[in-house]
């Protein structure tokens, strides 16, 4: 991959797990000879189910298109590297744990987007749509997560339900809440979230509910390449 040349946003994410403080993930965004690169690691502890670490590393290419996506999982004495790539319209991955291999191939077709266990995932696929109050757009994606890190495909649905009732300190206006669902699965099934005018996600939470909250932004800086 390309050596990085400016910072456009780096920030930190505080998590939490049923409303109570489980972690955090501290992240950064920057543009390169080729495209952007996204680092980042996140870390989840007790009271999380299953406490875990992970570093990540997503390229993309100008237009916010995902094009590589490396990954360090490890939860308890297991440990999962995963290399995923995209070469035009097909997509391939190799994950490797306990000393066991495994490879994937598939199709990575135009307005394909990647889901990532990461809200900067969100940020990627709201920086390439432009939404109204009640839009909503549906797309294919590979989704990405444990316990494999490996693909499954699916189809994922982003709708704009209310537009500046956000007071948030961090970030830019106008607000938008979006919530999140996987059709045919009912919309009361997906989760919700609030993002600035940059696209950069500032607040979620478990479900619909906005009182059970998921993840907050704490830490953000803008560098000179996103200013």
């Amino acid at each position: 991959m390309a050596t990085a040349l400016s910072l456009i946003a780096e920030g930190r994410y505080a998590l939490f797990f049923s409303g109570q403080p489980c972690g955090e993930e501290r992240w950064s965004l920057e543009r390169t000879a080729d495209g952007m690169v996204a680092t980042g690691e996140q870390v989840m502890e007790a009271p999380h189910p299953f406490p875990n670490r992970h570093e990540y590393r997503i390229a993309l290419t100008e237009g916010w298109r995902v094009t590589g996506l490396d990954i360090a999982w490890t939860v308890g004495a297991r440990r999962v590297d995963a290399v995923h790539r995209a070469d035009d319209a097909r997509w391939h991955a190799r994950l490797e744990s306990d000393g066991h291999v495994r490879e994937q191939h598939g199709d990575y077709p135009t307005g394909c987007e990647v889901e990532y266990c990461s809200h900067l995932a969100n940020t990627f696929i709201l920086a390439q749509r432009d939404f109204q109050p009640g839009g909503e757009h549906e797309f294919p994606v590979l989704r990405i997560g444990p316990p494999l890190m490996a693909v499954t495909p699916a189809r994922m649905l982003f709708r704009c339900a209310e537009v500046g009732g956000f007071a948030g300190a961090l970030g830019r206006a106008p607000f938008k809440r979006y919530v999140l669902s996987l059709p045919p699965a009912p919309e009361s099934e997906g989760y919700s979230f609030w993002a600035d005018a940059d696209d950069v996600v500032l607040e979620s939470y478990e479900g619909l509910d906005t009182t059970r909250l998921w993840m907050r932004l704490v830490d953000y800086r803008r560098g000179p390449a996103g200013s």
